[in-house]
C-alpha cells in the first residue's frame, strides 16, 4: 500500500509540474489581446488580437448633444491609451479644457478634435445604448457592439497578455 502512495504521488507531482509548465509556455507565447466582455457578469463578446501600437475607435452618438463622437486608444505597454477625441458638438460630458500637451482643432468635415492626449486607463466601461449605436473599430473590422452585446448592455473593454 505504501509503494503505490509512493507512486501515485510521485506521478501527480509529475503530472502539476508538467501542467505548470504549460500554463507559463501558454502565457509567455499568448499574444496580447483586446476583449470585450460584460462587465456585471465577465461574459466574453468578442477577442481580437491587439499587439502594442494597435489603435481602435470606439464610435457612438451622444446621449446628451446627439452628435457623433469617435474616441481613438491605443495599446501601449499592456494598457490602453486615450490618444484622440473627435466630437460635432460641445454639451454635458464632453470636454471643455485642454490638459497639458493636448491641442485643439477643427477637421475639415466641421469636427472639434482633441489630439495629444495621454490618460491610461485598466479598461473601457461603455452602457451601450438602446436607441444609438455603438461601434468598436480595430485590425480593420468595425463591430457593432449593440448587435454583439445587446441593448443596455455594460460592457468592459480591456488587454489581456502582454506583447
Amino acid at each position: 500500500m505504501t509503494i503505490f502512495r509512493h507512486t501515485w504521488l510521485k506521478a501527480v507531482t509529475a503530472v502539476s509540474i508538467v501542467l505548470l509548465a504549460a500554463v507559463i509556455v501558454v502565457l509567455i507565447c499568448l499574444p496580447q489581446i483586446l476583449v470585450v466582455r460584460d462587465a456585471d457578469t465577465g461574459r466574453i463578446y468578442m477577442v481580437s488580437r491587439c499587439p502594442d501600437g494597435t489603435e481602435f475607435l470606439v464610435e457612438f452618438t451622444h446621449s446628451v448633444n446627439l452628435s457623433p463622437v469617435i474616441d481613438t486608444f491605443r495599446a501601449e505597454n499592456g494598457e490602453i491609451r486615450a490618444v484622440k477625441a473627435k466630437f460635432y458638438a460641445f454639451g454635458a460630458g464632453m470636454p471643455t479644457e485642454l490638459n497639458p500637451g493636448e491641442s485643439f482643432s477643427f477637421t475639415e468635415d466641421g469636427a472639434m478634435e482633441i489630439t495629444g492626449i495621454t490618460t491610461v486607463y485598466d479598461s473601457l466601461n461603455y452602457i451601450v445604448g438602446t436607441v444609438y449605436d455603438y461601434y468598436l473599430t480595430i485590425g480593420g473590422e468595425t463591430v457593432n457592439l449593440r448587435e454583439l452585446c445587446g441593448r443596455n448592455a455594460h460592457v468592459e473593454i480591456l488587454l489581456i497578455g502582454k506583447e
